[in-house]
């Protein structure tokens, strides 16, 4: 073998892609010739350098693909805790302002019972000075349980102007024993039938059939 063929063969040879035969011949050669047996060696030794040199950097892209992505998570980890924590503190708010703190103390409204004929006005306004109420009421079930729960709003920038101090809830008896009802149809009423006012630490309940006779 001489030193062209051995030269042009060192490439497959140190990928292993010669044969048993070649490589014997190749062993051989390089013995008889030291040239040949340097030239091996400093390929080896530069196939083994860039082999250093692209797993190093492999390396390094692994490592900032890894410290992208570790970004990536605390980034989302970030965005997620904050919406977690708004959406608790709005959810909190909410509780605190409307639900709790909103909802009025029964010693801050006076309550008036008006009788007109078989009218009956129940009025709730407001003791303290820049106060508004606000009153949501629900049916809660076929025995017509009123429910009322007072809210107070105090006077700011947003306070709607269409407030009033005063909220007037209106009854209209047809008799002592029937109620006239807002769809016009008439409800036959029993000692169960009731007025249930809740303020922030107290309910306070009132018969239906005892608003009838209310005496002003």
């Amino acid at each position: 073998m001489n030193h062209h063929v051995f030269k042009d063969l060192v490439p497959s040879y140190m990928e292993h892609l010669t044969s048993e035969e070649t490589n014997r011949q190749m062993e051989v050669h390089m013995e008889q010739c030291k040239n040949c047996r340097e030239y091996l060696h400093d390929m080896q030794e530069d196939w083994l350098s860039e082999n250093e040199h692209e797993q190093a950097k492999e390396d390094r892209n692994v490592d900032y693909l890894k410290k992208v992505r570790s970004k990536n998570r605390k980034k989302i980890l970030t965005i997620v805790t904050s919406l977690l924590s708004l959406f608790l503190i709005l959810i909190i708010g909410y509780y605190l302002l409307y639900i709790k703190m909103w909802i009025a103390e029964p010693n801050d409204v006076q309550t008036t019972i008006q009788k007109q004929g078989n009218t009956v006005n129940l009025t709730f306004t407001s003791k303290q000075d820049n106060r508004y109420l606000l009153l949501r009421k629900e049916q809660l079930n076929q025995d017509y349980i009123d429910n009322m729960i007072v809210y107070e709003m105090r006077e700011d920038l947003s306070t709607p102007e269409n407030l009033m101090d005063g909220i007037n809830i209106t009854y209209t008896f047809l008799d002592e024993n029937t109620l006239l009802l807002n769809n016009g149809k008439e409800k036959k009423l029993t000692a169960d039938d009731k007025i249930s006012i809740q303020y922030k630490d107290s309910t306070k309940e009132l018969s239906l059939m005892d608003l009838y006779y209310f005496d002003n």
